[in-house]
């Protein structure tokens, strides 16, 4: 089973909740590129994610940034650490963000249904690959 969400729908969901709009672009089928442009006199901040594995135990995703945008996350992340739920671990000095979904309360009750096979990025959306269980 796939479970398709469109670049619109989640720069829709960001614009609503944070009053930002990003621009995401697929690099390829496993990067995606993620910019903001706050103003005209400030350059676009730009993030590549690339997924490096994607199954039901493990989520793991490295990223590239400028150092402005480097910062900002590290900032970010050391500002939210009691505030990340249990099962995603930002490590800020290797680039990377780790998911271990069967540790994430808020997908509980998804992972008793289906389970995650890959993750995969295409000309206008994220595809996720489920396993009915």
């Amino acid at each position: 089973m796939n479970a398709v969400i469109s670049y619109k729908e989640i720069s829709d969901f960001v614009e609503r909740q944070y009053k930002i709009r990003p621009m995401l672009n697929t690099v390829d089928s496993q990067t995606l590129e993620v910019s903001y442009k706050p103003n005209v006199l400030i350059p676009a901040i730009v993030i590549k994610l690339r997924v490096d594995e994607a199954s039901d135990d493990v989520v793991h995703l490295s990223y590239d940034c400028g150092k402005g945008a480097s910062f900002v996350i590290t900032g970010a992340a050391a500002y939210l650490e009691q505030k990340i739920p249990k099962g995603i671990e930002v490590n800020t000095t290797d680039k990377c963000i780790t998911f271990y979904p069967q540790q994430i309360k808020e997908l509980e009750k998804a992972l008793e249904y289906v389970a995650l096979n890959n993750v995969r990025f295409e000309d206008n959306s994220i595809n996720l690959a489920l396993m009915i269980l």
